[in-house]
């Protein structure tokens, strides 16, 4: 069971999330604003498990065409596939280390501006 509530860290400011809902291997976590969600689910198969992990923020935004504001969603997530044979729990620990070492916010911000 993961603690609760989970807090997230966004331009130095945590935001925690307590757990408002459980449906089976999905549990979400809200910001008391609702403006904030991560997301955690699971789903099992003959030949992996697959994990999800998602965080959704929500800001209302004027169209810049129309000039209403509308309520925009960005959101981030990360899924692992893991096998199941093969591949243990230590090693997918070890590959998402390196994953979330090579992900950097820099990286990320090339990538948002178009480069591959």
């Amino acid at each position: 069971m993961l603690s609760d509530p989970q807090t997230i860290t966004v331009s130095a400011i945590g935001i925690p999330m307590p757990k408002v809902r459980i449906e089976g291997s999905k549990t979400t976590y809200q910001s008391a604003d609702g403006l904030h969600r991560l997301i955690i689910q699971s789903t099992e198969s003959k030949t992996n498990t697959r994990y999800l992990v998602r965080f959704e923020e929500d800001v209302v935004s004027p169209d810049p065409i129309s000039s209403v504001n509308k309520k925009v969603t960005l959101a981030m997530y990360l899924v692992v596939d893991q096998p199941a044979f093969g591949i243990d729990d230590t090693r997918a620990a070890a590959i998402w280390s390196g994953f979330t070492g090579l992900v950097t916010s820099s990286l990320l911000t090339k990538i948002l501006g178009g480069e591959s």
